[in-house]
């Protein structure tokens, strides 16, 4: 194994002043952000931007799809 930072090593002995079942759950939690640190990023085209933007916006002011429109959505792809 390669060295570690000093934060790291201060992180794994907190972690070794926990249960086993919360080291467990640590290290599940730990492996998950090391997979998806290691998929290549998503890159978005300036279109997929922006309608992510307006996306987000909208929720931010509180504006979700009604529940009509999202069994629409689910009707018109067969789900």
């Amino acid at each position: 194994m390669g060295s570690l930072s000093k934060r790291m090593q201060q992180a794994l002995e907190a972690v070794s002043n926990v249960s086993i079942e919360q080291q467990d759950l640590l290290a599940a939690e730990l492996m998950e952000r090391l997979r998806l640190l290691e998929q290549p990023q998503t890159r978005l085209s300036p279109e997929e931007r922006v309608e992510l933007e307006v996306g987000l916006a909208a929720a931010q002011r509180g504006e979700f799809a009604s529940d009509a429109e999202v069994e629409a959505m689910y009707a018109k792809h067969g789900l």
